[in-house]
């Protein structure tokens, strides 16, 4: 599909985002020597429901102060159940992590504008079966995301494991 070499998640641009919205982890037999399973690499399309994959979605960050930044959010597929991480925050050239206790510090530095936490995602594509691109909030106090993560293993955990 695309001449471009993986690569390491936290290294994706903007342009990497736009050029290709949806980007897919490496299989264990993929890649070669110097990747691992932290690299991805475009995907042709947008993945069906009913899958079992983790993929890198392009979206768009809400701050707290009503601007917008571009990031991506990795989509976990277990067949029906679908799994949003918001993982990389744009921002003055540099890739954040949304979920980081600092960022509102570090995105106020790195913008030179007062303001908050990134508070909602959307994505920048629909998936398929869906009617509109899924968005979600992120939740502001340790013990909401804590408890959150929680959730996610637990249905992990109790997911059937079909490949």
């Amino acid at each position: 599909m695309s001449l471009i070499p993986p690569l390491p998640v936290n290294t994706l641009s903007i342009e990497n985002l736009q050029q290709f919205p949806v980007w897919r982890y490496l299989q264990d037999d993929e890649g070669g020597e110097g990747t691992d399973e932290s690299f991805v690499t475009p995907a042709e399309e947008a993945p069906p429901s009913g899958v079992y994959g983790s993929y890198v979605v392009f979206a768009t960050f809400l701050l707290h102060g009503g601007d917008e930044l571009p990031g991506a959010v990795q989509l976990d597929l277990l067949g029906s159940k679908r799994q949003f991480t918001p993982i990389l925050i744009h921002a003055a050239g540099k890739c954040l992590d949304p979920l980081a206790a600092d960022i509102a510090s570090r995105l106020t530095r790195l913008r030179k504008v007062p303001g908050g936490p990134p508070v909602r995602w959307t994505l920048d594509i629909t998936l398929p079966g869906d009617k509109a691109p899924a968005s979600g909030r992120i939740a502001r106090s340790r013990a909401l995301k804590a408890l959150g993560l929680l959730a996610q293993l637990v249905s992990l955990f109790f997911t059937p494991r079909g490949r």
